[in-house]
């Protein structure tokens, strides 16, 4: 799973535990954190149940100190919580760049995000997380290296933090496990809520799509766990939003319900975003710059650009009201009727300035095979603003 940075200010509405608030207040250092986790229950609660490790690790680079905080893991999420300081006051500080190691250097982790804020200043703390899988045997020692950029210019030399892990704060916390099992149908697509696992960071919901769907289902719109009073523990926003194991199933990360132990549990979705799998398919005349297949005429394909090895596409996407706000990834893998091979180098996404319904997507791509000069472009639709007629609501106990 490619790393990626989340750059994005946080405010969130959810408030904080008084019991989490009363147990960080009195740790010094711990009063930046409380601001760290608001947007996610399930790390509320785990805080308040003392799974924090105090780590105070750090490395001074020039003007920059970088420090590893805390953290706060269990088998399946690690939250690391850092700090990045100038000796300088009102800079941007962020992280352009995340490396994860075990003590031999290897690569460690099956996924990594990280947040960031746009405000000025000499510190910001902010915190990684980190995707662990059965897999990712936790050594008793990580590297973090960065890249931290100051004013939205990387800096050209890494830093490095070497700190341990107390395992201890999460062994005797094992899984709690939900076997549901239980298959539902919406406009004659099916899919069966496998298991729920609950950890204490987050919770896995497994889902297994039924190869004969007509449709392929991309995503739940308002994916979460409501309990008997009505509270709903859905995907906390930063991280890793789901995984894949195989081609039919997914596994949803939510967040935890492991201390919470609800008398009543369900799992609900407001909608269900589905398309046609035949119209996933689209396909670009690379003469004419035109489309000649695509799932409806809400798709334009606005400019074609074709300079050697780079292939620069612009599109725009009519949506509805509920979608505004919500962009789809769109395509990551291009192709073409010669079966030369792509690298997305560059994605983005914005509203159109003089109508909100509809969306612009710019696409850049390096060509890396040379099996001649294409006729057709080709790719799948990763995501789709098109839905079934009706979510879900399915009892877990």
């Amino acid at each position: 799973m490619t790393a990626s940075a989340l750059l994005v200010g946080f405010f969130f509405s959810i408030r904080l535990s008084p019991v989490v608030a009363a147990y960080v207040s009195h740790i010094p250092g711990m009063e930046k954190l409380v601001d760290l986790i608001m947007d996610d229950k399930g790390l509320q609660r785990a805080t308040e149940h003392q799974m924090v490790q105090n780590v105070e690790a750090s490395v001074q680079e020039g003007e920059i100190r970088f420090s590893v905080d805390e953290v706060l893991m269990d088998e399946r999420r690690m939250v690391i919580f850092y700090t990045i300081e100038h000796e300088q006051p009102d800079h941007v500080l962020s992280l352009d760049k995340i490396e994860l190691m075990d003590a031999s250097g290897q690569p460690w982790g099956s996924g990594i995000s990280w947040g960031s804020s746009m405000n000025k200043g000499s510190k910001t703390k902010n915190r990684v997380d980190v995707n662990l899988t059965e897999k990712d045997v936790v050594p008793d020692q990580l590297q973090l290296q960065v890249t931290v950029a100051v004013d939205q210019t990387a800096l050209d030399v890494p830093i490095k933090v070497s700190f341990p892990i107390d395992k201890a704060r999460y062994a005797a916390h094992k899984e709690i496990v939900y076997e549901v099992n239980q298959e539902v149908a919406v406009d004659g697509q099916r899919f069966t809520i496998g298991k729920i696992t609950a950890y204490p960071t987050q919770t896995e919901v497994s889902i297994h799509f039924d190869p004969a769907n007509t449709k392929h289902i991309f995503d739940f719109d308002q994916l979460a766990l409501a309990d008997e009073h009505g509270h709903t523990y859905s995907f906390w926003g930063n991280g890793v939003p789901y995984t894949r194991d195989g081609e039919n199933v997914v596994i949803y990360n939510l967040e935890s319900i492991y201390f919470t132990q609800p008398e009543q549990l369900f799992l609900q979705a407001k909608q269900i975003r589905a398309l046609d799998k035949e119209k996933r398919h689209v396909t670009i005349d690379a003469h004419s710059g035109t489309l000649l297949k695509k799932p409806d005429d809400r798709v334009h394909l606005d400019a074609l650009r074709q300079n050697d090895d780079i292939v620069g596409m612009d599109f725009s996407l009519q949506v509805d009201v509920q979608d505004v706000n919500r962009y789809v990834s769109f395509v990551s893998d291009l192709t073409d009727d010669r079966g030369n091979e792509y690298e997305l180098l560059q994605s983005t996404s914005s509203s159109d300035h003089e109508n909100e319904l509809v969306q612009v997507y710019g696409k850049l791509f390096k060509r890396l095979t040379s099996k001649g000069a294409p006729t057709e472009y080709r790719f799948t639709l990763d995501s789709y603003p098109t839905r079934l007629s009706d979510g879900f609501r399915v009892p877990v106990k």
